[in-house]
């Protein structure tokens, strides 16, 4: 095997020798630090020694060294992307705090680097924090006050994962369509004939309320039902939960050719993940979003992040089990500060200085294995209000 040794002041500036001297293949085999900068030991690819054939137990063993490998330049990369997170945050302190400030309060990479990457010049921490916050409060989608869904009426079915809570919020909603037309105006449709109970929750709620309710167990039943409904001034539909992944979902998708606008039902409290999955199949042409569980959410900022970036509206938010009063027509603001300080809540998960190196380099190699450069590849990128006009002066 033949080593060479490359002395620079920094990793990227090492790295990018190695690549010019060795090639793209060239493998990092070890770093440390060096009174000039950094030392790295490197090889080229084709000059890495491999054992004979008598040296392997089987067929398979050469695959295993080429895999143990790129195993190790991975952790390089991770490592030459720490060391780039410790240069960043020494020349440009008050952008790795925007940074930190998101990712602790529970938004995404995609997010955190694209409100970075356009964060004015020459702002100390504290203007810069008053940026960062009016900028996620301009671009949170929230439907106006005046255009409030059960005061306009129509028909919605409320969509969205097992257990999000579809079935009090309609009940929620049932009550405020009440207080806007009267319970004569206002029909409950029970379409859910999965869950073992779901009829029977509802019959409750439609007697207290005072309104009507309707079963449907299938889709044609559906279809005969609401022709019978259309003078009603509101009419809520209670679907059947599925998990994102369900191929089941294609039946709730269906209910925008009989004319129902769906609401899609997202619990805050959820892992991010999981938040994502259940915008990407029961946001998507969703007439708005509700979010529910906002009271089990200690950090909802990654509720608010998949909002952003999916452009869908926030109709309302819902926290507690409360008929009507835990529902509200949501307040930017609000939510805005309390995902914020959501990052300040000391948690055995919180991030400590010493652990942000290593994230970077998690983050920095999540990206190249998923093909993101810089912050091109976010989605509604190009919908972000404020970003190229705000200043620090006026983000008070």
């Amino acid at each position: 095997m033949s080593v060479r040794t490359f002395i620079a002041t920094n990793a990227r500036e090492g790295l990018m020798r190695v690549r010019k001297e060795l090639g793209d293949d060239a493998v990092v085999l070890s770093t440390r630090p060096h009174p000039q900068g950094v030392e790295l030991l490197a090889s080229a690819y084709r000059d890495l020694a491999v054992p004979t054939a008598s040296e392997l137990p089987d067929t398979s063993g050469s695959s295993r060294i080429l895999a143990e490998l790129s195993r190790l330049r991975g952790l390089l990369q991770n490592q030459l992307a720490g060391f780039a997170w410790g240069a960043t945050r020494r020349r440009d302190p008050v952008r790795v705090a925007v940074m930190q400030a998101l990712f602790a309060a529970g938004f995404g990479s995609s997010l955190a680097r694209t409100l970075a990457a356009h964060l004015p010049r020459g702002l100390d921490i504290e203007a810069a924090q008053r940026w960062l916050r009016q900028i996620l409060i301009r671009n949170l989608p929230v439907l106006a006050r005046d255009t409030e869904l059960m005061t306009a009426g129509g028909h919605y079915a409320l969509v969205g994962s097992t257990g999000s809570g579809k079935t009090t919020t309609l009940a929620k909603l049932a009550a405020r369509g009440v207080d806007a037309h009267g319970s004569a105006q206002v029909a409950l449709v029970a379409a859910d004939a999965y869950r073992i109970g779901a009829t029977a929750q509802l019959t409750v709620y439609a007697d207290l309320l005072g309104v009507s309710l309707h079963v449907c167990d299938d889709q044609a039943g559906l279809v005969r039902l609401l022709p019978e409904l259309a003078a009603r001034k509101l009419v809520l539909i209670d679907t059947a939960g599925f998990a994102p992944s369900d191929p089941r979902i294609r039946e709730i998708k269906a209910l925008d050719v009989l004319g129902v606008r769906r609401l899609a039902v997202i619990a805050a409290n959820q892992q991010s993940a999981a938040i994502e999955q259940a915008m990407l199949h029961f946001g998507e042409a969703a007439a708005a979003c509700i979010l529910t569980k906002l009271d089990e959410a200690p950090q909802p900022g990654a509720a608010l992040d998949s909002l952003i970036r999916h452009r869908l509206p926030l109709a309302y938010i819902a926290g507690g089990q409360r008929v009507p009063e835990d529902l509200h027509v949501p307040n930017a603001a609000y939510l805005i500060d309390r995902a914020l300080k959501g990052g300040q809540l000391a948690t055995p998960y919180a991030l400590e200085s010493e652990d942000w190196p290593l994230f970077a380099g998690v983050e920095a190699d999540r990206a190249e294995r998923h093909g993101q450069k810089g912050t091109r590849t976010l989605k509604g990128t190009s919908t972000l209000k404020g970003t190229s006009t705000l200043k620090g002066t006026s983000a008070g």
